[in-house]
């Protein structure tokens, strides 16, 4: 467990779950990645969708919802779904689905939103029945109405489900939603409206990198995803974000990688690497 100021911070093991190599790894050839992370008959690669809680302050903050059990048996064979170990997760922290008070999206693709939905009586039912939910106005918006794109990124039926909430709170732009924790919109070149979320307390600050940098393997600035919409909008805002990471010694947090829940990044031979790696467990 991690503290900064008021929140102590852990990470929940909620799933894993299987996408093809070469769109999680864009335009780096599959000689190269395979290395970092062999793929399966089908050339899949195994990834977790790891959750990040901040309690503190009167509040239990999840950042995502990972996938969630709302799903047909096609598409959990496809996407290779695994256990659903939210409940798990949640005990191991002292806390239930009840307690948690704000789930904080990065972003509305379906490995991202739809963990916050269960299927009762042929219905999705909010999972968090005391939350409240933060997305950026634009990313619903997007999510809504998905480019040709990114049509199979968002799922309606997710998107629409918590469009319908009374306490989803929109919002439009940069804001500090409690003390110490910050989010931070992109420029849309993974979709329009993704955020970041940070948590600092001056001293300490710690960066969920969202699908923006879902990897230590994406640290490299032309590492991008298959499903990013502006591939130079990552690269010119990726160059920033890392230079201002190093240069603060701030923490990066990854929602997908593996083998590195988190670490300390710097600059060795040119390139941008892991020098130091944090765990929160």
């Amino acid at each position: 467990m991690l503290t900064i100021g008021d929140y102590s911070l852990r990470t929940l093991d909620a799933q894993y779950f299987s996408l093809d190599g070469g769109s999680v790894f864009g335009v780096v050839p599959r000689v190269l990645w395979e290395k970092v992370i062999k793929p399966d008959s089908l050339n899949r690669v195994r990834l977790p969708m790891r959750l990040l809680l901040a309690s503190g302050a009167g509040r239990n903050i999840l950042v995502d919802a990972a996938m969630g059990t709302a799903w047909s048996e096609k598409m959990k064979r496809i996407y290779d779904l695994g256990e659903w170990r939210l409940d798990e997760e949640l005990q191991r922290a002292g806390l239930g689905r009840r307690d948690i008070t704000d789930v904080i999206f990065t972003h509305l693709h379906f490995d991202h939103v739809a963990g916050a939905f269960e299927e009762r009586d042929g219905l999705l039912q909010n999972v968090f029945p005391h939350a409240r939910f933060h997305v950026q106005r634009e990313n619903l918006d997007t999510a809504l109405s998905p480019n040709l794109k990114e049509k199979h990124s968002y799922t309606a039926a997710f998107v629409e489900a918590l469009a319908s909430c009374a306490t989803l709170n929109l919002l439009d732009g940069a804001c500090e939603l409690f003390p110490g924790i910050e989010l931070l919109p992109l420029g849309g070149g993974h979709t329009a409206g993704h955020q970041l979320v940070r948590i600092t307390d001056g001293e300490t600050t710690l960066v969920h990198g969202g699908d923006f940098v879902p990897s230590s393997a994406h640290l490299g600035l032309n590492r991008g995803l298959a499903f990013d919409i502006l591939p130079l909008e990552v690269i010119r805002e990726k160059t920033l974000f890392l230079e201002e990471l190093m240069a603060g010694k701030w923490i990066l947090y990854f929602a997908h990688d593996p083998f590195v829940e988190a670490a300390f990044v710097d600059r060795e031979e040119g390139r941008i690497v892991v020098r130091e790696p944090v765990t929160m467990r």
